[in-house]
Parts: structure tokens; sequence; C-alpha cells
């Protein structure tokens, strides 16, 4: 398979192609702080609001999340959320950082997909304790993103050499 970024990087485009990557990177960012803010609105982000949130609570008189609400979530994640993620990837490796670095983020971040999208089922089938899987996924993918995010614009903005010979900063 052809390394498709051997050519191509991030620091040696032009500032509209910059603009484009970096418009999107900021909107990604509004999704992760909506994503947030909802998550926080529902559970309080706390075990007991995650795990009343998919059980269902007494006190809060929420019906537990049926098997058809939790595969109605769920396959809706299962196509958004990796193909988000591809692209974040993308961009990282479009990007002069290490290989150790792209691959660990990587790994990082769809990890956390994999353990957010596992979790729901987790807590409503198995046990509310499961919650601690979803905040895990949680914080791999939003640490996984904050770095898809910003050694990007580090080196979209902050770096001033090209990568490539020849290049200038007029040209940019």
């Amino acid at each position: 398979m052809r390394n498709f970024n051997t050519r191509f990087r991030l620091r040696d485009s032009d500032k509209q192609i910059r603009l484009l990557y970096t418009l999107f990177l900021f909107l990604i960012l509004a999704g992760f702080t909506f994503s947030f803010l909802w998550a926080h609105s529902m559970t309080g982000l706390s075990p007991q609001g995650i795990a009343d949130h998919y059980r269902g609570s007494d006190s809060t008189f929420g019906e537990p999340m049926s098997f058809r609400e939790l595969a109605e979530v769920t396959h809706f994640h299962l196509f958004t959320m990796p193909v988000v993620f591809i692209i974040l990837a993308h961009v990282l490796y479009l990007t002069a950082t290490t290989s150790a670095i792209k691959i660990g983020t990587t790994w990082m971040a769809f990890g956390g997909v994999m353990l957010d999208l596992l979790s729901p089922w987790l807590i409503s089938y198995v046990s509310p304790l499961f919650f601690l899987t979803m905040l895990m996924g949680d914080v791999f993918m939003t640490v996984g993103f904050l770095i898809m995010m910003a050694i990007p614009l580090y080196e979209m903005w902050v770096l001033e050499q090209p990568l490539m010979s020849g290049k200038t900063n007029e040209d940019r």
C-alpha cells in the first residue's frame, strides 16, 4: 500500500489549504464541546447519572434504554465516529511529527471510540460499573482529538520554516 503523505505536508501548503484544515479542526472542536455539554446535561457526568441514563432510575422516572434505542445510538455512532477520526488521523499524518506519536494517537483515539460504543451495552446489560469504561473511552477520544488538533495547528500556523526545499515564506 502506498503511503499517501510522503510528499505533501501541512507546513508546505498554501494559506487557503491551511485555512480549510483549520476550519475543519475548529468545527470538530465545536462538535466535541457540544457533545460534552450534552453529556453533562443528561448525566451530570457522574457515575450514577451515567448509569441512570442507560439503566433508568426511579428517582428521575427514567426508563431504561431499550435494545432498540441502544441499537439506534450505536448504529449512528458506529458510522460517524470512525469517519471523523479517520479524517483527523489523516490530518495528523500530514504533519512531520514522529511515527510513534501518530500511531499511538491513532490507537488511543480509535480505542476510545470502541470503548465508547461498547460501554452503553455493558452498562445496560452487565453492570453500572462500566460507566468507567465509558469515561475512559471519552478521555481517550478527547485526548486523541486534542493531539490531532494541536500538532497540525502548530505546524500550520506557528512553525515558519517550510519542509520542502526551494519554498520561501512568501510562497506560503
